[in-house]
């Protein structure tokens, strides 16, 4: 029987071989230590620290600002209401709209 190299993994952040003593795992893959970062901040992350939204890792704060509850109740009463979209966070202003959807169209 021929001998065959084990098959090594690819980090997704730069698509090198990641060997044994230099991964971390996250979203299910193994990374590079230097290339587990946050995709809005660029923090360095842990397996602890990191949230995964469609293949992409953040740290917990920023995939909270992005992808978490906007509106009233989330935020601790009127004073923290805002019409931010998250433009600066990378959303488009199709995924999301202040109208609420039941208002009539004027």
């Amino acid at each position: 029987m021929p001998w065959k190299p084990p098959v090594v993994e690819k980090c997704p952040g730069c698509n090198k071989a990641v060997y044994a003593a230099e991964e971390r795992l996250a979203a299910g893959k193994k990374w590079h230590k230097q290339c587990l970062k946050c995709g809005m901040c660029n923090k360095y992350l842990d397996s602890t620290t990191t949230s995964e939204h469609e293949g992409k890792v953040y740290c917990r704060q920023c995939h909270g600002r992005k992808f978490g509850p906007k509106g009233y109740g989330f935020g601790g009463g009127a004073g923290a209401l805002s019409m931010d979209t998250g433009k600066q966070f990378g959303n488009e202003a199709s995924e999301m709209s202040n109208v609420p959807s039941d208002a009539a169209p004027q």
